[in-house]
């Protein structure tokens, strides 16, 4: 057997056992059995709380496969709260068969009756990386891997302003340093900006407007999100430079168990922006299929389609597709030289309450295919 398919098979065996498994952890977490079916202690079900530290695996072509530990907290700041959505936090201490470690840790919470909401990250990562260049034509042979060290930090604040509609600030602090690149390719010779590694500090505002009926899997509602992030020497950044973000999110039910997903997303940017800012198309949230960064500029733009059906309480299936691309300025974009991405996926449900998946999709591009597993919808 070659190794492609003993990984994938063990991919899939793990997920099998890690759904089959008992929990022994600490006291007072949940079992696996009882964390994936949505119940919960009569304690947790008094508090509207429910916490679960587990070991956990997942791939992806950034990563291949990578496995270590994650914890999950659901709750409530108010568990008599009913207007209120529930809250999570979610960290995570990962090593990849890259040798890449990651350390994160994002919270997303809802103060009593939604009058505020905090969302943020904080990260430290290890993190070998791709490099094909910049722009929308860059070959695939062009590839050059490089290490380095990242330290990422946001926190956004921000205030319900009635129905849905929140209106706030962020800070950003992103460092990348020890960057080592290959010798003789584009990153070595220093021509690519932020190369060298960048310190990058910024201030901006947010906008959203979130009608979801959940925040990690919705099936009803709608989710529009503006952003901008201003990085200047004033605040300690290395490099000057703006940055706005146009992100929307239609979710259609179109019968029972069946649900059309839709996002619109449009990433600008100007003045001196280090390569590690850059717009970035791919991944396994952006045009699946393609290795995240396999195209980057300062512009992005991305359109992409999820008819998603649910086979049983535990099982679902989708189908996906969109086309996106990148370029240095809006009026270089052309529709027939645009990306296209399509694929589908298998839906393991891990918390039927809180509808929160293991997500196994295959993505197909351009010349390439990626295979992924993750937690939680891809938007």
């Amino acid at each position: 057997m070659c190794l492609y398919k003993t990984i994938t098979l063990f991919k899939l065996i793990f997920i099998f056992v890690l759904l089959k498994l008992p929990y022994a952890g600490t006291s007072g977490a949940l079992s696996y059995r009882s964390f994936f079916a949505g119940d919960t202690t009569k304690q947790n079900k008094e508090k509207k709380n429910s916490f679960v530290a587990l070991p956990v695996a997942f791939y992806t072509p950034e990563t291949t496969l990578a496995f270590g530990g994650v914890m999950i907290n659901l709750f409530k700041l108010d568990p008599n709260d009913t207007l209120t959505r529930t809250s999570n936090v979610r960290t995570a201490l990962i090593y990849t068969l890259r040798n890449q470690i990651i350390l994160s840790s994002d919270y997303n919470v809802f103060l009593k009756e939604e009058k505020f909401q905090i969302r943020g990250n904080f990260s430290f990562l290890t993190f070998p990386d791709n490099f094909y260049g910049i722009g929308n034509d860059t070959e695939l042979d062009n590839i050059e891997v490089y290490d380095n060290n990242i330290f990422n930090f946001t926190f956004r604040l921000m205030r319900n302003v009635g129905n849905g509609f929140f209106v706030g600030g962020m800070y950003n602090f992103y460092s990348m340093f020890n960057i080592q690149p290959e010798e003789g390719r584009m990153l070595e010779n220093g021509s690519i900006e932020g190369s060298e590694g960048v310190a990058l500090s910024g201030i901006g505002l947010i906008a959203t407007y979130d009608k979801r009926d959940n925040v990690l899997n919705a099936t009803r509602g709608h989710y529009l999100e503006f952003s901008s992030r201003f990085y200047a020497k004033a605040f300690g950044s290395s490099n000057g430079f703006q940055f706005w973000e146009f992100d929307l999110r239609k979710y259609f039910p179109l019968k029972k168990r069946h649900v059309f997903a839709i996002q619109g997303k449009v990433e600008l940017s100007s003045g001196d922006v280090p390569f590690q800012k850059l717009a970035l198309l791919g991944g396994d949230k952006l045009l699946r299929g393609y290795y995240r960064g396999r195209y980057r500029d300062k512009n992005l733009y991305v359109v992409q389609g999820e008819y998603r059906y649910k086979i049983s309480n535990r099982f679902g299936v989708v189908i996906f597709g969109g086309l996106g691309d990148v370029g240095p300025q809006l009026s270089t974009f052309k529709i027939n030289e645009s990306k296209a991405s399509y694929g589908g996926g298998l839906r393991v449900a891990l918390n039927r309450k809180e509808r929160i998946n293991v997500r196994i999709d295959y993505g197909f591009g351009f010349g390439v295919s990626n295979f992924y597993i993750n937690l939680a919808e891809a938007f």
